[in-house]
């Protein structure tokens, strides 16, 4: 009777696949045009959106589209490693703020 319910279980659980199709990428069709390795930065929390200054950088804020939650945290130093994303700047944006994917991030 075990060896019937074990061959039963063993049956449902190898005909349950699981697609994996996530991609790393939150912004998969969106152009990278720079590269961001290994480089110190700021997490900031400004109305009520997390943003990532690269130390170094004047105006420039990155916004991730893939910030972990235990790095949600207002001026947490962090180093970072991602693509910036090509970004329409228009009127309804602030100036200077570039979408990003960050591919590694680390306290």
């Amino acid at each position: 009777m075990a060896l019937i319910g074990i061959t039963i279980l063993l049956t449902f659980a190898s005909s349950c696949k699981k697609d994996n199709h996530t991609s790393p990428d939150c912004l998969p069709d969106t152009p990278t045009y720079r590269q961001v390795n290994n480089r110190s930065a700021t997490i900031i929390s400004a109305s009520g959106e997390f943003y990532i200054l690269e130390q170094g950088t004047i105006d420039t804020k990155l916004k991730p589209c893939n910030l972990p939650n235990e790095f949600q945290v207002n001026n947490l130093q962090v180093t970072i490693s991602g693509n910036v994303k090509q970004t329409t700047q228009g009127n309804s944006q602030p100036c200077c703020i570039e979408n990003f994917v960050i591919t590694r991030i680390t306290r």
